[in-house]
């Protein structure tokens, strides 16, 4: 049956039961009840059989099923197509109204203020339940994340739980505050944090940040990164980005050694920083930064990459740098041992005695680890001969 007719039908059928059997146009109802469905023809063919006075119930049970195929078939009534709803944050919830007092200074008496914790506490709590999202608090939101004090939980718990919460759907808000050193970056960079740092380098949307400007934008955001983590927050993949951006534009070599430990505690995460690494390492001036050498090491025990990078090292201008080179060769495993030749050079000729005694050191540890141990001719004829 036609879902125009079941309409009609069940028009008619509504109209019956509001006016009474006896008024309602019988006849219009039992007509359409001739096309029933097949599964309430059955109540169809009573419904047509039924004396006026007989008809209600034939009819209820009539209602009764179309409605059942409506809901079944989810047939809203109205035109249009379903769609769905997209992932992300909720643009509003049914926060709790003493939560809303708690958060809304206005929904207070004056004299009556509610302490930081509290609110803290209120914000953790609507984030667990998901209803931290609700619309009416979001210009309360963000009027607190332009807040300048360095202590101001409420501002920090906002950053750290409510603005996330919205999903990325809320980042247009926060671009016109958005800067390396503010509660807007720590709380977008936790939403996207690509997106947050494409942002960040541009100047405008038209026209991208160069030079120095660059530079201390990125500083200052990896800057604030560390900080968080250095406190006890997780750096994750997300961070790569702007880590291995820091590696290029790092203004001093503790700022450089800062990045590269923290790639190194990321472990596999951060492998694909490895060339960026390797990058800083060989262009850092005259000389080499050392710092770097055993976070490439840590990432890259097996990499022909860093491998080549620390031979080459080997005959840096600074004695620093041979030494931290010749030790972490050892520490390597296949591609170290491209670097016999230029170790036992080393080991040799190289002016200080630190260097040397680290060069034999480590040519000798390699070639007992990887170097196979042959046999004594007659042991190995012995040995054939016995197999046979």
């Amino acid at each position: 049956m036609a879902s125009k007719d079941i309409s009609l039908l069940t028009s008619s059928l509504i109209n019956a039961a509001h006016t009474g059997v006896d008024r309602g146009a019988m006849k219009n109802v039992r007509g359409r009840a001739d096309d029933a469905p097949s599964h309430l023809s059955e109540i169809g063919a009573r419904l047509k059989d039924a004396d006026d006075d007989e008809a209600p119930a034939p009819i209820l049970e009539l209602m009764s099923g179309l409605f059942q195929d409506r809901l079944n078939n989810a047939e809203a009534g109205v035109r249009g197509n379903v769609e769905e709803i997209p992932e992300g944050g909720h643009w509003s919830t049914p926060m709790a109204a003493e939560s809303l007092y708690l958060l809304v200074p206005e929904t207070r008496p004056f004299a009556k203020k509610v302490k930081p914790e509290v609110q803290v506490e209120a914000i953790e709590t609507a984030t667990r339940l998901g209803t931290v999202t609700d619309l009416r608090l979001l210009q309360i939101y963000l009027k607190h994340l332009e807040e300048k004090k360095d202590l101001a939980p409420v501002a920090d718990a906002v950053a750290k739980e409510a603005i996330p919460a919205y999903g990325p759907q809320i980042l247009p808000e926060l671009w016109p505050t958005l800067g390396p050193d503010n509660r807007t970056f720590s709380a977008s960079s936790k939403i996207d944090i690509q997106a947050t740092l494409k942002r960040l380098t541009e100047k405008s949307p038209d026209k991208k940040a160069k030079g120095q400007d660059k530079q201390s934008q990125v500083t200052k955001a990896v800057e604030k990164i560390l900080e968080d983590a250095a406190e006890g927050g997780r750096v994750g993949a997300e961070s790569l980005p702007i880590l291995k951006l820091a590696l290029k534009y790092a203004p001093e070599p503790a700022f450089r050694r800062k990045v590269a430990e923290t790639l190194a505690g990321m472990g596999e995460a951060a492998k694909e920083a490895l060339p960026d690494l390797v990058d800083a390492f060989e262009r850092t001036g005259f000389t080499r930064d050392y710092n770097l050498i055993r976070p490439m090491v840590v990432l890259g025990k097996e990499s022909e990459e860093v491998g080549d990078s620390l031979i080459r090292a080997l005959e840096d201008r600074d004695s620093v740098v041979r030494l931290m080179a010749a030790f972490n060769l050892g520490q390597m495993k296949k591609p170290a041992m491209k670097g016999l030749d230029m170790l036992e050079n080393l080991s040799e000729r190289d002016p200080e005695a630190k260097v040397r005694d680290q060069a034999a050191k480590t040519l000798n540890k390699l070639r007992l680890r990887l170097e196979p141990v042959g046999l004594p001719i007659d042991v190995e004829v012995s040995e054939s001969a016995n197999a046979g």
